[in-house]
């Protein structure tokens, strides 16, 4: 991804609605606009490479992680996240992020709504700044999107896609149609390429479905958007997109960034 650095490029496209306004303090180096703090689990190979790389200017990124099995089973999910997850998250406010996104589908999925909500409302308290988590983002994503119902497609093992249906559902989404990779290996998770991506969601798509979502934040699909868009003629919607969306928009960026995906560009 490409930005421009030029002061005047910068103030045309904030004209024009595409660039938040810069601090006063826009010509220091680093985050001059703010610092987005991320938790993953270990094992994540790609929330940290890609959000960095898609970051605005003056936007950094800042990890801590969660150690987690490699065999990828709800149990070793939930034990990571009640283990690692406050020891993370005290971690991370060490460098004073200005947001906080709890980078972990699978957790939320297991556990449920309401824990979901909880536990977003627990880092905001421990971190004393906004913060969400991978699900909230997506279902903030959904709602501006105006979006009721879905077909779904994940990387998941069986178990983990089926917990992923009946939490979306409960959230009031109606899942249509799924497909999953069925990968029991938290780290490949990241090894499907875009083709294979592409296909999988092919498999789960129909034509009733108002928006197209892809799960996992330890999977490379925002790569696949732009081509799944123009096919479909429907928001796509992954993990990973939403949750750097709604991370920006509470750190207080508002840029629109192209070529992934309507929720980017537009909202």
């Amino acid at each position: 991804m490409a930005y421009s650095t030029d002061l005047q490029s910068t103030a045309d496209a904030r004209a024009a609605g595409q660039v938040a306004a810069a601090p006063r303090d826009a010509g220091k180096v680093g985050a001059w606009r703010a610092r987005l703090g991320v938790v993953v689990p270990s094992v994540n190979t790609v929330v940290e490479p890609w959000f960095s790389e898609a970051s605005p200017p003056g936007v950094s990124v800042h990890a801590s992680r969660m150690f987690m099995d490699s065999v990828l089973t709800p149990e070793g999910v939930i034990r990571m996240d009640r283990e690692e997850g406050v020891r993370a998250v005290r971690q991370l406010t060490s460098c004073r992020p200005h947001a906080i996104a709890y980078c972990c589908t699978a957790s939320s999925i297991l556990q449920g709504l309401e824990y979901d909500r909880h536990l977003q409302h627990e880092i905001e308290q421990a971190a004393g700044v906004p913060a969400t988590t991978a699900t909230q983002s997506i279902l903030e994503a959904l709602r501006v999107l105006g979006v009721k119902r879905i077909a779904a497609v994940s990387p998941y093992p069986e178990d983990i896609d089926r917990a992923e249906h009946a939490f979306f559902e409960t959230a009031g989404i109606e899942v249509l149609s799924s497909a999953c990779l069925g990968i029991k290996e938290g780290f490949e998770l990241a090894s499907p390429t875009l083709r294979d991506i592409h296909e999988l969601a092919l498999r789960a798509w129909r034509p009733a479905a108002e928006a197209l979502l892809i799960s996992c934040l330890n999977l490379w699909s925002q790569g696949a958007i732009e081509q799944l868009e123009s096919e479909l003629g429907v928001p796509v919607i992954t993990s990973t997109q939403a949750t750097f969306w709604r991370l920006l928009r509470i750190a207080g960026i508002a840029d629109r960034i192209p070529h992934y995906g309507r929720l980017l560009a537009e909202h």
